[in-house]
């Protein structure tokens, strides 16, 4: 049966969801900055705080902030391709895109922590990492190696290979459909966890991680695992078109995640890599959209501003934190003032980075690459995690 409405409106920019992005991505870089043990080098601390219990207490507070920014960008990413999709776009064409987006950031990046810090790094390591399908390996040496944050784009990637089959699919979606669908795609990350917590090893244990390397891995980091987000996103975008999606306005749903993540501090894992937020972030999500589809004041530049080198943002964090900070200052901490400074400063080096290569490498790569038929100016981003 043919589907009712369009599946999405190009054209219309989504200005509360571009500001939205930063604060994702700076929900990851709270993660990464006050973690008490360094993934990379187990014996030391990442965090600049030398108070053991402030220090213990600022990572439990943010210790699944990580879990949440991320599944955002993939709920994200889905509504925003399915709402910017245009009419007979072929894949190749949109694949150029999709890649002007992502690849030439991430490449720049890659060299910068090849360069500076992973010289010795082998093959195996920097040559997935570079492709980006590293994050299909369960080997952490692969999927944690060279710039952390990549994994992630590992994911899109795979979102992207897939969007033009799956769009075609959700095209053929009747409207009374997309509710039925939209509650598959939440049983299936339910189900994921579900099998993760059932099939997996919970033994040995990550520091400061409540989780085995497997049950990481195949939860967090497998992009087929991660798929049901993105379809989620896609399904919402369909919804908000068509108007069927729930309306809480934008001040409800942001009250509601809050407690949806105390409830993700309380949950063990592997549940609380999505499930506890997933529901949260769709309404938001929706919230958001219904909002810039009615706005009638400009967007704020300042929150555009931060939406468009989030991106950037997220990948430097990675540079900034897993490499300079032990290259710098190595394992030392510090009193609370000074680790404040500190991770203040961290945090402004690696918004002036995120800042650079998006003026001097993802813009002009878009601009350049991704023609035919870029559209400038409408504020849609796609949310690579």
């Amino acid at each position: 049966m043919r589907a009712q409405c369009h599946t999405g409106r190009p054209g219309v920019p989504l200005p509360t969801l571009t500001a939205l992005r930063f604060a994702a991505a700076l929900a990851v870089f709270l993660f990464h900055a006050f973690l008490t043990v360094d993934p990379l080098d187990p014996r030391a601390p990442l965090t600049f705080f030398a108070d053991r219990p402030l220090a213990a207490a600022l990572a439990h507070a943010t210790s699944k902030a990580g879990y949440a920014g991320v599944s955002f960008f993939f709920v994200l990413s889905g509504f925003v391709l399915t709402w910017s999709a245009r009419e007979g776009e072929r894949p190749g064409t949109f694949w150029r895109r999709r890649m002007a987006r992502i690849y030439p950031t991430h490449l720049v990046v890659w060299t910068a922590a090849l360069l500076l810090f992973a010289r010795a790094a082998p093959v195996r390591v920097w040559l997935p990492n570079l492709l980006l399908v590293h994050a299909e390996s369960p080997d952490p040496d692969v999927n944690s190696g060279m710039n952390i944050p990549s994994w992630s784009l590992c994911c899109e990637l795979l979102f992207y290979l897939l969007f033009p089959l799956l769009h075609r699919a959700l095209r053929r979606l009747p409207d009374r459909g997309v509710g039925p669908a939209t509650a598959t795609a939440l049983l299936a990350a339910a189900a994921v966890a579900a099998a993760n917590a059932a099939l997996l090893p919970d033994r040995p244990r990550i520091p400061q991680l409540p989780v085995s390397l497997d049950q990481l891995w195949f939860g967090y980091l497998f992009p087929p695992a991660r798929l049901p987000e993105f379809v989620l996103g896609m399904l919402l975008a369909r919804a908000v078109a068509c108007g069927r999606a729930p309306r809480p306005g934008l001040l409800p749903a942001v009250l509601l995640l809050p407690p949806a993540y105390a409830l993700t501090l309380a949950v063990p894992s592997p549940y609380d890599f999505t499930l506890p937020m997933l529901v949260p972030l769709a309404l938001l999500v929706c919230a958001a959209a219904h909002r810039d589809l009615h706005r009638t004041a400009p967007a704020h530049p300042l929150g555009q501003w931060l939406g468009s080198v989030s991106f950037g943002f997220y990948l430097c964090q990675g540079v900034v934190l897993f490499h300079g900070r032990p290259l710098l200052l190595g394992d030392r901490t510090y009193p609370a003032p000074v680790a404040t400074a500190l991770t203040l400063a961290a945090f402004a080096v690696t918004l002036g980075a995120g800042a650079l290569t998006y003026t001097a490498v993802e813009r002009p790569a878009v601009r350049r690459l991704g023609r035919p038929g870029t559209r400038r100016g409408t504020g849609q981003r796609v949310g690579a995690g």
